[in-house]
C-alpha cells in the first residue's frame, strides 16, 4: 500500500490538472465497480478506495504517469466504465486508478482488414455507431454493449455475443 506524499501529490496536480481528483467521496466511487462485494470476501480484500484518480488525455501523458509512477513504486488500476462487476477494477493496492474516460476515440477504421484501432475508454455503443459510417459493425460483443468500454471489456477476458463464431 502507497501513500502518497506532498511532493507526488504536487506532481499530479501540476500534470494532470483538473483531471485529477483527491476528492474523498470521488475516490470512495472508485473504490468499488458496478456490483456489491459480497460480505465474505470485503475483508479479504481490504481497502479498496485509492488514493488519487486521473483521467489521462493521450497515449503520451499515459506514459508519462505510467512511467512516473513504476518509479515511485506506486501502484496504477485501469478502469473503464466499471460495469463488469467482477472485481477487476478494484484499487486493491490502493494508489492511483487511471480513468480512461477521456480516451475514447476511434484511431483509425481499415475497411479492407476490417480492423478498427481505438483507444480504451470506447463504449461498444460507440464503436458501433463509427462502423456503421463505413458499412461495417461488430462481429463480438459484450452484453453490455451499451455501457461497457473496450479496453475494460478485452481486460477481463472479452468474452461475448459472436465470440463463438468470430473468435
Amino acid at each position: 500500500m502507497s501513500k502518497l506524499s506532498t511532493t507526488q501529490i504536487e506532481y499530479l496536480k501540476n500534470t494532470f490538472q483538473d483531471r485529477v481528483t483527491f476528492d474523498d467521496v470521488e475516490r470512495m466511487l472508485y473504490g468499488h465497480d458496478i456490483a456489491a462485494m459480497p460480505s465474505l470476501i470485503k475483508p479479504l480484500i481490504g481497502n479498496t478506495i485509492p488514493e488519487a484518480v486521473v483521467q489521462p488525455v493521450s497515449e503520451e501523458e499515459l506514459q508519462k504517469l505510467t512511467s512516473w509512477a513504476a518509479g515511485h513504486m506506486i501502484p496504477l488500476t485501469p478502469r473503464g466504465k466499471a460495469s463488469s462487476g467482477y472485481g477487476g477494477v478494484l484499487p486493491v493496492d490502493q494508489g492511483i486508478v487511471v480513468d480512461f474516460y477521456r480516451l475514447k476515440k476511434v484511431l483509425s477504421i481499415d475497411k479492407e482488414k476490417m480492423t478498427a484501432t481505438l483507444q480504451p475508454g470506447i463504449v461498444w455503443e460507440a464503436l458501433d455507431r463509427e462502423l456503421k459510417k463505413k458499412r461495417l459493425t461488430l462481429l463480438t460483443y459484450p452484453s453490455s454493449y451499451p455501457g461497457s468500454t473496450a479496453g475494460g471489456w478485452l481486460a477481463q477476458g472479452g468474452a461475448g455475443f459472436g465470440s463463438y463464431e468470430a473468435g
